[in-house]
């Protein structure tokens, strides 16, 4: 963990303060709209992932980026994200949330980690190189990395399953 060694918690820059104030949101969202919601906006993330990098208007999101070109990207995925968590928020899928899962504070706590983890890593992936190397090296490792992109993406994924496999297991307990 050299990368914390680089960090100066006393005089923060402005981008740990960002992060540590979406988290802080992330947290009161999630125990504000619950667990099934928070599953819906990750479902929703993935959507919009797709959806942004297959978009048939490429002028807007060539490459290299430029400090012109991408809050376009940007502004495109929050707008999938919003639009798909209202459209499943009312789909078959919301009934199926309902009869599954824990419902725990840790596990909200978890998936809005999760949530604002995979939000953050897609939304700075879209942001040119000159200002990612503007950023702390620590949300330059922890949001920005590959590894990290990797991580974000896999694991809600993971707590998904977690979540299945403890309720099998609670099923199986209770059924014998």
């Amino acid at each position: 963990m050299d990368f914390l060694a680089n960090v100066s918690w006393f005089t923060p820059t402005w981008d740990l303060f960002v992060i540590l104030f979406l988290f802080v949101a992330a947290f009161l969202l999630g125990l504000t709209i619950g667990r099934n919601k928070i599953i819906i906006l990750l479902i929703g993330i993935y959507i919009a992932i797709v959806v942004v990098n297959f978009f048939p208007f490429g002028d807007i999101f060539e490459t290299p980026k430029t400090d012109e070109n991408f809050v376009y990207p940007i502004a495109l995925f929050i707008i999938i994200v919003v639009a798909f968590f209202f459209l499943l928020s009312n789909s078959a899928l919301k009934k199926v949330l309902k009869k599954r899962g824990d419902k725990s504070v840790w596990w909200i706590i978890l998936f809005s980690l999760f949530y604002i983890g995979l939000f953050l890593s897609v939304v700075l992936s879209y942001f040119p190189q000159d200002l990612v190397d503007t950023f702390n090296p620590l949300t330059q490792n922890v949001f920005m990395s590959d590894l990290a992109k990797f991580l974000w993406a896999i694991l809600p994924v993971v707590g998904m399953a977690l979540i299945r496999a403890r309720k099998r297991e609670r099923e199986f307990v209770e059924g014998y």
